[in-house]
């Protein structure tokens, strides 16, 4: 709420005019008395002029996409909102960003200023496509350092504020339908057996006694099961109301709830090649597809006086993704006749992920000089990867029979894990104005993190020969059943042991289990020299310890870390006038990797397979940002920034110098560097009246280098509690993994409003990212690149003053392909390639 008293100036105008009349009339013996007048307005956070004059008066870099701008792109999740943002890129195929040309391991994520865990075990940060726009008031993007921000971060912080209801009582419907272009042209659309329209039917590993007492248990079928009409669909309702509490206070209520789903079909090929070109796998085949998203917030503000407010947040997120891929080809060891032979591999796989955020944050005006804030978090991660299927077989032409190889039990298989995280979190932290020009800010961060995963994978062992059995490769339970276990055609097996004659041993699962405790203290003066030119410095103490158990098919162990991290941070802001400024930032932080790259755990895809290392260790980063701001007019800004990375000790993906085509993850080499050019443009083209074409673009040019050392990545990954990693890179330097030379959104609106409440807004947004590294290669065998590419969305919605309001959208309209190439010696080998299609939209919301 912002407020404009004029009490003082309406009192000094009275007593002047009835000071005038006194003198002029005595007949006045009496003056009226005016204590004053308040006029009071709220100020919408989310808008955007609201955002670019908090960009202009902060302190901070500030750089923030507010909700009120992505309503108008029709932008529903966050992590299409953070590539509005600039130097930000989305991963292809997930909701991770890219920032500065850093990834997942650089970032971090939090909600009102406190982490929160990754919904996924593969990643350290949150699937941020999951959480939706609608439920924030802004995304905040801190890609320069404090000393109040967490210190685990190189590319940027991305801070998810949820929405504090503000203004008039509302109850908001949203309801939307789309289609994939792909999706509905399939004749017929196939999903796995088992999970159930909304996402919320679990799928439990049958229980060891229920193996080895009965044997094959397994109830959810082989065969694929049809599905009718891929129509995405989605159900919103927000709403907010405001209650008086006693004679000061207020309690406001802000409630969202939604259900959406989204259907997705892709066809194109799957390849890996050794270090001379020849391909292991080339396959061709289709990926249909399944996600669900429910979520439910509710957020509670209550002011209990001038001095006292006290929220109250908690977000429920449940959220589903099924993918059956089928593919037909070659596949090596498998179907080494590739004249008469050919390779088919089906794979069923499902995730459910259930995210609970709970936090409670005070702000509490002490005395004039001393506010205190304090937030308390409680999350809790239950993610599972239930009755992941696969099978491998052969089709002969030549005899028009089907078989299987005989080489792994693991090609036919069934998979089940559990990851389950309890994260606890706190800040306290105080700011003392001791004058005008001076502010301290001291605080301390605290969080506790434990994590328990388990894995087990039934695989299933041929014994008969091939002949000998009948095979369906349209359903595989003709073969994989009660019966033929029975009857001794196949065997359970885990990498431990056989389930029929061991299991003991055979059912203990796979796991690891991590304790993470991190202490932080920090401080930070503020010292304002006139009113154009503030100075901030600030040092923050982080102190982190990990411990990590396990047992896994490479290696089992305990892994004890400890980590001390001092942090300075500088950040200088010089207004050049009233309508420039110019800011300096200096600062070193530290990129943490995350437990999947650290816990010696095989993670299988169909093309790939990555495994942690225990040797890995944080990197250090150095930080420089030199930045000039323009404010032409309100809602206008025009920035252009210069920045540098030194990062000593650099984590990098790679490709590891064996025939299986796996990745794992190591510090690369003594250092690398990120130098960078951003440039931001929000600037009106044309206004006159209620008529007003605008453009919002940005642009990012990066060079990026790091060392890459075989040297040192042997000799640090050689330890007790590690296997050696062997690289042999055919370089002593390439750029940054997942590094985009160049990065560019532009979008151009027109907005029209007409009588009280009526308005039409139509948006065109436009992305460019460039080549970048996807794991870095060895010898003959270059890097793993994922090609260019160009997205173009556009949204028309209307509102009218009764409350009713229309969308129509297109996503994804230029649907370019998608290609991921093998930079070898002797040419490009493209390893994947395929279009995810256009989604069309429509939608319809009522307010009232």
């Amino acid at each position: 709420m912002s407020k404009l008293s004029i009490a003082v100036i309406f009192l000094s105008c009275s007593t002047t005019i009835l000071y005038a009349q006194e003198t002029r009339n005595d007949t006045i013996k009496k003056e009226k008395r005016i204590e004053g007048v308040t006029i009071q307005g709220s100020v919408k956070k989310s808008s955007e002029s609201n955002i670019i004059s908090l960009q202009k008066k902060s302190v901070e870099v500030i750089e923030r996409v507010g909700a009120s701008q992505l309503e108008k792109q029709g932008v529903g999740d966050v992590s299409v909102a953070v590539t509005k943002a600039t130097g930000a890129q989305k991963q292809e195929g997930s909701g991770q960003v890219f920032i500065r040309g850093l990834g997942d391991r650089s970032n971090a994520t939090t909600m009102n200023g406190l982490p929160i865990p990754s919904n996924d075990p593969v990643y350290k940060n949150i699937d941020l496509s999951i959480i939706k726009t609608d439920m924030i008031d802004y995304v905040g993007l801190e890609k320069v350092y404090n000393p109040k921000v967490w210190g685990d971060m190189s590319g940027a912080n991305v801070d998810i504020v949820s929405k504090v209801y503000t203004g008039k009582p509302y109850f908001k419907v949203n309801l939307g339908s789309s289609v994939n272009a792909n999706a509905i042209n399939q004749s017929n659309f196939y999903l796995q057996n088992g999970p159930d329209y909304f996402g919320f039917k679990q799928i439990n590993k049958p229980s060891n006694a229920a193996l080895v007492n009965n044997g094959y248990v397994f109830k959810t079928s082989w065969a694929d099961r049809a599905v009718f009409t891929p129509i995405n669909s989605s159900l919103g309702i927000d709403f907010g109301r405001t209650f008086k509490v006693g004679e000061q206070g207020k309690l406001s209520v802000f409630g969202f709830g939604s259900f959406d789903n989204n259907y997705g079909y892709k066809e194109g090929i799957i390849r890996s090649v050794d270090n001379v070109g020849i391909a292991m796998k080339d396959l061709f085949g289709t990926e249909y597809s399944y996600a669900t998203n429910s979520t439910g917030l509710i957020n509670l503000n209550y002011k209990l006086n001038s001095n006292h407010n006290l929220k109250f947040v908690s977000n429920y997120i449940h959220t589903t993704e099924q993918k059956l891929e089928n593919y037909a080809g070659y596949i090596r060891d498998t179907n080494e006749n590739r004249a008469e032979e050919t390779a088919l591999l089906r794979r069923a796989n499902y995730k459910t992920n259930d995210l609970f955020i709970n936090q409670l944050a005070g702000e509490h005006k002490i005395a004039s000089p001393l506010k205190l804030y304090w937030n308390l978090g409680y999350n809790r991660l239950d993610s599972r990867r239930p009755d992941r299927m696969q099978n491998i077989s052969i089709y002969n032409q030549r005899t028009d029979s089907n078989y299987f190889g005989a080489s792994n039990p693991g090609a036919n298989h069934r998979y089940f894990d559990k990851l389950i995280e309890n994260d606890y979190v706190g800040d306290i932290h105080a700011d003392y104005e001791i004058n005008e020009n001076v502010k301290l800010t001291f605080g301390y961060n605290g969080r506790y993190k434990e994590s328990d995963f388990r894995a087990t994978q039934f695989n299933f062992r041929i014994n008969t020969s091939q002949g000998n059995y009948y095979l369906n490769p349209g359903d595989y339970g003709s073969f994989f059943n009660a019966t033929n276990y029975a009857a001794g055609l196949f065997d359970i097996v885990t990498f431990r042991g056989d389930i029929k004659w061991n299991p003991e041993t055979a059912l203990v699962p796979q796991f690891y289990n991590s304790e993470v405790l991190n202490n932080a203290g920090y401080a930070n003066l503020e010292y304002k020299f006139s009113d154009r030119f503030t100075a901030q410095v600030g040092l923050r103490y982080d102190n982190l310890d990990q411990k990590i158990d396990y047992s896994t098919s490479i290696k089992e162990g305990t892994v004890e870390k400890n980590y001390s991290k001092i942090l300075p941070a500088l950040n200088l802001k010089y207004s050049v006038n009233d309508t420039n400024n110019l800011r300096f930032s200096a600062s070193k932080t530290y990129t943490t990797p995350l437990l999947l790259e650290i816990a010696p755990y095989e993670y299988e895809e169909v093309d790939e397979l990555s495994f942690g290392n225990p040797a890995l260790y944080p990197s250090d980063n150095y930080n420089a940002d030199l930045k000039w701001e323009w404010f032409p007019k309100k809602g206008e800004v025009i920035s252009v920034t210069a920045f540098g990375k030194y990062i000593q000790n650099p984590i990098s993906r790679v490709t590891v110098n064996s025939s299986s085509n796996s990745v794992s993850f190591v510090n690369i080499g003594d250092q690398g560097h990120v130098f960078g050019v951003e440039m931001e443009f929000r600037k009106d083209l044309y206004q006159n009246n209620n008529t007003r074409i605008y453009t919002f673009l940005n642009g990012t040019y990066l060079n990026t280098n790091q060392d890459l050392d075989r040297e040192k990545v042997v000799a640090e990954t050689t330890t007790s509690y590690s296997n050696t990693i062997s690289i042999d890179p055919s370089t002593s330097s390439d750029k940054m993994q997942g590094a985009s030379d160049f990065l560019a959104n532009v979008n151009l609106g027109f907005e029209q409003k007409w009588g009280s409440q009526n308005a039409l807004d139509l948006v065109v947004s436009y992305s460019h990212i460039s080549d970048n590294i996807y794991a870095i290669g060895y010898a003959n065998k270059g890097n793993l690149v994922d090609k260019a590419i160009n997205v173009l969305d556009a949204v028309a919605k209307v509102k009218f003053a009764n409350g009713i309001g229309f969308s129509v959208s297109g996503k994804n309209l230029l649907n370019p392909s998608f290609k991921r190439v093998q930079e070898n010696t002797n040419g490009d080998v493209s390893v994947r390639d395929y279009k995810k299609g256009t989604n069309i939209g429509v939608g319809v919301s009522y307010e009232f």
